[in-house]
């Protein structure tokens, strides 16, 4: 294990860093934040919480920066290499924002693993592997991820944590609807063989994303009702409320719109807990 690779010596990396962070972005209010608010326990949650998303987005970025690495290979337009460029530079605004509300709610002690820092090893051709990433991340865990964030922007009282929330929600919206044009560019070139391929390769993302994001507490067919926010905090809330945000976002967009792209969705739902364990 080791840390998150944060600073540098070099004042080029600090400039161009510095500008691609906070060109269009309001200032985030550090000195609003009040940690002294909070409860012990709900300090330590917000702050071992925080630790976990930095490490959570840092992971992003690496997986992001491999599938971009093969976008050419699979013939995809050059565009698309240059606004996968943008959701690269998010990624490391949101690592960095997530590190520095732990550092300032006690300490970041978010740690990479080395399977944090590459893909397995995949000798998938570039559209299957572009294709097989492009759902999982964005589709899946990227349009899940708006659901959750908004939850965490509508529970989060602490001024500051809600401000970086919603700058992480702001971010992800993009790349929600950035994932779902690459799947409407990509997924219709494969065939019917292989979008069966990928939805096997769904049901494994589905598993993962529900119990990373969900915990599983929905039975399927029945509604989480909405629940009283968690009590002042500075970026968590109740179990149900994010396990809300993910179901509505999976029922409403996530099933339906692979569905209708030829991806056997719903059956890979179905399926979802036959797929191997990580």
């Amino acid at each position: 294990m080791q840390p998150l690779p944060l600073g540098s010596a070099e004042r080029l990396f600090t400039s161009l860093h510095r500008r691609m962070m906070d060109t269009g972005y309001a200032p985030t209010p550090w000195d609003a934040l009040r940690p002294e608010a909070l409860s012990d326990a709900a300090r330590e949650r917000a702050r071992a919480a925080w630790s976990a998303r930095s490490v959570s987005e840092y992971r992003s970025m690496v997986v992001f920066g491999e599938v971009l690495a093969r976008v050419p290979e699979a013939g995809l337009p050059l565009e698309l290499s240059s606004a996968m460029s943008r959701l690269i530079q998010d990624e490391a605004r949101h690592t960095e924002l997530c590190a520095t509300l732990a550092e300032r709610l006690g300490g970041n002690d978010g740690a990479l693993d080395p399977r944090d820092l590459r893909l397995r090893d995949d000798t998938l051709p570039a559209r299957l592997f572009v294709a097989r990433w492009t759902v999982s991340m964005f589709c899946v865990g990227e349009t899940a991820s708006v659901g959750l964030l908004g939850e965490l922007v509508h529970g989060t009282t602490d001024p500051c944590a809600r401000h970086v929330c919603a700058t992480l929600l702001r971010d992800e919206r993009l790349h929600d609807r950035f994932g779902w044009a690459l799947a409407r560019t990509l997924l219709p070139r494969l065939t019917d063989d292989e979008r069966e391929w990928l939805g096997a390769e769904l049901a494994f993302s589905l598993r993962y994303y529900e119990q990373q994001d969900a915990d599983a507490l929905r039975p399927d067919g029945a509604l989480l009702p909405a629940v009283p926010d968690a009590p002042p905090n500075a970026g968590v809330v109740s179990r149900e409320a994010f396990a809300r945000g993910f179901y509505t976002r999976l029922d409403r967009v996530i099933l339906p719109s692979l569905a209708a792209l030829g991806v056997p969705a719903y059956e890979a739902w179905a399926l979802r807990h036959e797929a191997p364990a990580e």
